[in-house]
């Protein structure tokens, strides 16, 4: 009798098959989960190591933003509390009005440092400079003395203007234009949350009545010193006799490196730029730039920038 044992085998045989492809799914599936864990780690290492990076570079700036918010917050504050102290008590500064003067104008007063690069036999040196600068309207309009922008006859190679909120602008600076015989000179800088001076009338300054001098001697920030009118037009001639310059002289203490920086009146009002002292040091007579020829330059200035785009050297 013949017995086919071939289809014992065949069931054998499909069974183990499927057995190796069950395990193969298996082992495919715990290969393809591996690989999504795997994937997935990786992904979450790169997004914390992003964080982390972003981090280190924006709380720093973030810190630093918020010191200058805050330190401005402070500063409007003060100006907002002397502009309404000054509007109610117009009367002679004395020692409690300087100081709301000094909060009005201080946030209106800069320094302007300045580099120059000069080559000898021995190479290259770098001789460093300081002045003062007014903001004269919000959207970065500053006026300084031309000599503190000039060195030995050339513009000085590289300025920097520090903000009284401690911001340090030292790129996009621009000359918008200047008077070399009359000393005057206005930058352009951009930033935002400037606070501009108010222009005042020096025409209507009367010999004996108070100032203050605003500005940077020797680098020492937003200086304030206190003095009269000594005199008014004070003229300076040219080889041909024409009046080349005009001057107030105060007695109010000006050193280098206050040229460029504010002279105001009783109410905080911009009246001269400080520009000479007599003498090497002060000596009790100073002298500053009264501001209706600063205003006129600035505006003739202002007016060529604004009709051709570009300043005027």
């Amino acid at each position: 009798m013949y017995v086919d044992d071939n289809n014992g085998a065949n069931d054998l045989d499909m069974e183990q098959t499927r057995e190796i492809a069950i395990r193969g799914c298996l082992e495919s599936a715990r290969e393809a989960e591996a690989k999504k864990a795997f994937v997935a780690a990786r992904t979450g290492y790169l997004v914390l190591a992003l964080c982390v990076l972003l981090a280190l570079v924006l709380i720093p700036s973030m810190a630093e933003r918020w010191a200058y918010s805050t330190t401005r917050g402070a500063e409007r504050a003060k100006k907002e509390v002397a502009e309404a102290f000054l509007d109610a008590h117009p009367e002679s500064l004395d020692s409690l009005k300087v100081s709301y003067v000094a909060k009005l104008v201080n946030p209106s007063v800069v320094g302007v440092k300045t580099n120059t690069i000069r080559s000898d036999f021995f190479g290259n040196s770098v001789a460093e400079g300081q002045g003062s600068g007014v903001i004269v309207d919000p959207s970065g309009m500053i006026v300084t003395n031309f000599h503190v922008i000039c060195e030995q006859g050339r513009l000085v190679d590289g300025v920097e203007i520090v903000l009284s909120d401690g911001r340090v602008v030292s790129e996009g600076i621009r000359l918008i234009g200047f008077d070399e015989k009359l000393d005057v000179a206005v930058l352009k800088i951009e930033a935002g949350n400037l606070a501009a001076i108010e222009w005042g009338d020096s025409d209507a300054l009367e010999v004996g009545a108070s100032v203050l001098a605003i500005g940077n001697p020797y680098g020492l920030a937003h200086t304030v010193t206190k003095g009269i009118v000594s005199a008014k037009e004070r003229f300076v001639f040219d080889e041909r006799g024409v009046v080349s310059q005009e001057f107030l002289q105060t007695d109010a203490a000006v050193n280098p490196g206050n040229s460029g920086g504010a002279l105001v009146d009783e109410q905080g009002r911009l009246v001269g730029i400080n520009t000479a002292i007599f003498g090497q040091q002060y000596q009790g007579i100073s002298f500053a730039l009264p501001v209706k020829r600063v205003r006129a330059v600035y505006d003739e200035i202002l007016g060529q920038y604004s009709e051709f785009g570009t300043g005027r050297r």
